[in-house]
């Protein structure tokens, strides 16, 4: 299919890596912003990517052309010039003149390195002009190094896709995870429920034709993963729950002796600034917390409070200034009320008495294939924090002790604009890991995917460190923080517009963005499994659409909310609703509706 002629610029010339083509009137109709061309020249094919496209006329001055009669008008027509990067040719030459047809599956292929990528995992589709669909494919060795590693997803909250996105890929590298590149998966559910159901499959009629035809080029079986254990916080008020959506979470519990080397993620800058509090807890860790004498030693907050309680009814009653050894009493009512209110700040997470190791994230269990998820969804920030501060140093040290049980594990935590922001920050501690892992993940085969509304807010290191990058749609002002380079107007306004089911990547191997489509995700998302399964019943009951039942869904906890703002905001179509009573409304009287 010949799109057009390769356009080659009396000025300054065509430049290497790019080149302009006039579009045909017909067949060039389908050429849009990402549309993969190839240039047939004397010297080879050029494979490349619609970037930008501008229309051309003979119009110089508006206001002689508003003078002009209708009838000469157009008698010229337009013409539209497409603007394509290159991708692969032979040479690194200028293009010369030639023609530009429709790229073919074993064309795109090849300019995005098939040809030399040792471990593919498949990307995402792209969709060629002829409507069908080719697999492109990231390098695993550097998507979870060693070579490099670490990728950030950014786009709109709500619009991107991220977390969709995110288990799309993490289920394409299962599907070639064998052999030697065996992987492992510990995700942050930070927010609603979307991430804890990855092992329920979805109702079938949620998938499209256009996504199992997507599955299929990909080469994915549409289905959710076989191994999921979901670890979430006891519920506080409910001793034989969790705070998870998931009834089968297994409770994630922390005592005293747990939480003792992590006690700056709750307290932050107390325990360095304040030089009592310091000098307390430094002499208080040493004849208590590791006293060699078991009688001695305390290792619960059961045992702390009463300890606490002694000692200052103690002093009360002996009227002393120091309860015990040099510091003030004072001082010590004012720790105890930061150690003991740390039970109630967590909500849920840190326990009176004393827990089992199966009670905190069991890293031997990460196996092939197999995806542990911390479902921290509605903790308060710094307990928030503090859970994926003190996993992934766990994580590390598990790491440089011994070798986990599987060669690459992937870590997937989102809302990186809030623990790993490139300003100020009350959760630096948790940053400081975050970069850690960045920086030294790859060494030890951890890799970070980070998910973030904004990537120029992110910290430096945590998003420079990452050498792919997943888009979705994005904001004008985003996009010109100049993080992403030079792009140009053309790829812009794509980025902006992007619809759900498309991003745009980023990857060593491919010399610009590439737009690829995705599916829907083969598992349960959302809040609410019962809810979610009735979504049919929704939309065939009251007339709606289910993209409409989809976003009521996700806005509501409960049947009675979904009924509510079915009823409450007009969705239910006219002809459904029954007129019981006639109106008494005159016509003929305009004062009548008053």
């Amino acid at each position: 299919m010949k799109l057009g002629n390769i356009f080659l610029s009396s000025g300054s010339g065509t430049n290497i890596g790019v080149f302009d083509f006039i579009l045909n009137s017909q067949e060039g109709k389908l050429v849009e912003i990402g549309s993969p061309v190839t240039a047939h020249t004397s010297e080879g094919k050029a494979i490349a990517l619609v970037t930008d496209m501008r229309t051309v006329g003979i119009n110089t001055n508006p206001v002689l052309m508003e003078l002009v009669d209708d009838v000469t008008f157009g008698e010229i027509e337009e013409v539209v010039i497409a603007t394509a990067q290159v991708y692969h040719s032979e040479k690194l030459r200028p293009i010369r003149k030639g023609i530009v047809k429709a790229a073919t599956k074993e064309e795109i292929l090849k300019a995005t390195g098939i040809e030399r990528n040792p471990w593919p995992i498949p990307a995402g589709a792209l969709k060629l002009l002829d409507g069908t669909f080719v697999k492109i494919c990231f390098d695993g060795t550097a998507l979870l190094g060693p070579e490099s590693a670490h990728l950030n997803i950014g786009g709109l909250s709500g619009q991107a896709a991220k977390t969709s996105y995110l288990g799309l890929l993490l289920a394409s590298v299962f599907s070639t995870a064998e052999n030697s590149h065996t992987v492992g998966s510990i995700i942050f559910n930070v927010k609603g429920d979307d991430l804890i159901y990855l092992d329920k499959p979805v109702d079938s009629g949620r998938l499209s034709e256009n996504d199992l035809a997507i599955y299929a080029s990909l080469g994915i079986n549409p289905s959710p993963f076989e191994h999921v254990k979901v670890y979430s916080p006891k519920d506080f008020y409910n001793s034989s729950g969790t705070k998870s959506g998931r009834e089968d979470a297994t409770p994630l519990s922390w005592d005293l002796k747990m939480v003792w080397p992590y006690l700056r993620y709750f307290l932050g800058n107390i325990i360095y600034e304040d030089e009592k509090v310091a000098s307390f807890l430094a002499e208080f860790n040493s004849f208590f917390i590791n006293s060699s004498n078991p009688n001695q030693r305390i290792d619960t907050f059961e045992k702390l409070d009463q300890w606490f309680s002694y000692i200052l009814t103690r002093a009360e009653e002996e009227e002393s200034t120091y309860a015990w050894r040099s510091h003030h009493k004072a001082t010590l009512w004012r720790i105890r009320r930061m150690l003991i209110g740390l039970i109630a700040r967590s909500g849920g997470l840190i326990v009176k008495g004393e827990v089992s190791q199966a009670e905190d994230v069991d890293f031997s269990l990460l196996q092939n294939k197999t995806v542990l998820v911390v479902d921290i969804a509605g903790l308060n920030p710094d307990t928030q924090a503090a859970i994926i501060a003190r996993t992934l140093e766990r994580l590390l040290q598990k790491v440089e002790k011994s070798n986990l049980p599987v060669k690459h594990c992937i870590v997937i935590a989102d809302e990186l604009n809030s623990f790993a922001p490139s300003g100020a920050t009350e959760m630096p501690q948790v940053r400081k890991i975050l970069q850690k892992i960045s920086t030294q993940g790859r060494y030890a085969g951890i890799s970070l995917w980070g998910a973030a509304q904004k990537l120029s807010k992110i910290d430096e290191m945590v998003r420079d460190n990452a050498a792919t990058r997943i888009l979705g749609i994005n904001s004008d002002s985003e996009l010109s923080s100049g993080i992403y380079g030079r792009i140009s107007s053309g790829l812009a306004e794509r980025l902006a517009t992007l619809e759900k089911g498309k991003v745009a990547v980023n990857h060593y191997i491919f010399r610009s963005l590439l737009f690829l489509n995705f599916p829907r995700p083969a598992w349960m998302t959302g809040k609410n499994l019962e809810l979610i399964s009735s979504n049919k019943s929704l939309a065939e009951k009251y007339n709606i659409s289910h993209e409409l039942v989809d976003n009521i869904l996700a806005a509501s906890n409960s049947k009675e909310e979904v009924n509510e703002l079915i009823f409450n905001s007009g969705y239910i179509e006219p002809k459904n609703n029954i007129l019981h009573e006639p109106s008494a409304f005159d016509p003929e009287n305009p004062f009548d509706i008053i």
